[in-house]
């Protein structure tokens, strides 16, 4: 069974979100000279689902684009959701506060603009749901943190796992950290990690520990 077929056929099933994200989603596209690359519909119906059955009250992003993962997050999560997203762009942060503002949730989301890995020293809170989604060189870095950040029963995500073909070996800049990435969730005894075949790979690792 051909995965482009699947994932296609997955895609056309779970829609596009509604009116609001569909929206975002089209402006995203608009978006890729500020290195904006959104996740698409089937990934983001797993964010809303996952936080629709664990209940995060705090929600970490790294790397925010202009809203569309957080929307389909704030579409699972309940009316006392919090959620804290890290923008290195300041032209992407803006724009995103304006895509917030519109789509009325900005009160439920605190912005933190500038370098991920320096913000992320920086943060002392505790989350129940990190996302990670940025350089793909840092994320071991990112994971590092995110389990500094994070308490047993939490769930850290990452997004493109699958980066250029990585399970063929095609290389790519960030391929390295994406496998160091890969090779961490799944040797580290304080998690329970699965890879998703939803876009272009998503893990999924619960805090055991």
């Amino acid at each position: 069974m051909d995965y482009t077929e699947v994932s296609s056929y997955i895609e056309r099933l779970v829609g596009d979100g509604g009116e609001a994200l569909a929206r975002v989603f089209s402006e995203s596209a608009a978006m890729k000279k500020y290195d904006v690359f959104s996740i698409d519909p089937s990934r983001g119906r797993f964010l809303e689902l996952i936080t629709r059955i664990r209940s995060p009250k705090s929600i970490l992003e790294i790397g925010s684009g202009i809203g569309y993962s957080s929307l389909w997050f704030l579409k699972g999560a309940s009316p006392a959701t919090t959620l804290d997203v890290i923008e290195v762009n300041s032209h992407v942060a803006r724009e995103f506060e304006r895509v917030m503002a519109r789509e009325g949730c900005r009160n439920k989301i605190r912005i933190h603009q500038g370098a991920a890995l320096q913000v992320l020293a920086k943060m002392e809170k505790v989350f129940d749901c990190v996302f990670i989604d940025a350089d793909k060189n840092e994320y071991p870095d990112y994971l590092r943190h995110s389990l500094r950040l994070t308490k047993r029963g939490s769930v850290i995500l990452a997004d493109n796992m699958f980066w250029s073909d990585i399970a063929t070996g095609q290389k790519q800049t960030g391929q390295r950290g994406i496998r160091r990435y890969t090779e961490m969730i799944f040797k580290d005894k304080r998690l329970s990690s699965l890879i998703l075949p939803l876009g272009d790979g998503l893990a999924i690792s619960y805090r055991i520990k």
